[in-house]
């Protein structure tokens, strides 16, 4: 299942890059941090570089709320913010995380539960995570007085980036949290 989910978040996190390289190049900074993380949780890499990760994560989340117009914006600073909490999950010292113990393949837990993770924390994080996406949505759509807008993508770039931005931020979550769940 693990391998399965390292794949999955990766095409996700090459699927929210290729949608960003669209963009001016200021844009795809906070995409390409988060590919760079997904590629060092499905190397196995844990403890100091994940946590160097999530912070890298957490400061495009910042740099994603402050920077750019606002349409799109929310969305982005969203799955930005629980890519980060997810990653400073894996990384936290003396988990089983991605590597911890010799023999483990990545994103297996340690048998006998010595610490392994609680699964109700990550489904937790995923339905909170839909939640908040929903609710951009919807204040999106209840802004606009009009009904529903056609679907653009981060920058309003139109249906199919809005496609590409959605799936690929869906499979990156649903992934970081099936690979250490």
């Amino acid at each position: 299942m693990s391998e399965v989910a390292m794949a999955v978040g990766l095409v996700g996190a090459g699927m929210c890059l290729a949608e960003r390289l669209a963009a001016r190049a200021r844009a795809w900074g906070p995409a390409a941090v988060v590919a760079v993380v997904m590629a060092l949780m499905a190397c196995g890499v844990c403890g100091t570089p994940l946590v160097a990760g999530a912070c890298a994560v957490a400061g495009a989340g910042v740099w994603t709320a402050l920077a750019g117009p606002c349409r799109g914006r929310t969305a982005a600073v969203v799955d930005l913010a629980t890519m980060a909490l997810l990653t400073a999950a894996v990384a936290r010292p003396g988990s089983a995380g991605l590597t911890g113990a010799a023999g483990h393949r990545p994103g297996m837990r340690m048998p006998g539960g010595e610490g392994a993770y609680d699964v109700r924390f990550f489904v937790f994080v995923v339905a909170c995570w839909l939640v908040a996406r929903t609710g951009v949505h919807v204040a999106a759509l209840a802004g606009s007085g009009a009904g529903p807008a056609p679907a653009r993508g981060p920058a309003g770039r139109g249906p199919a980036a809005a496609l590409l931005h959605e799936a690929g931020s869906a499979a990156m979550i649903v992934a970081m949290a099936a690979m250490v769940a």
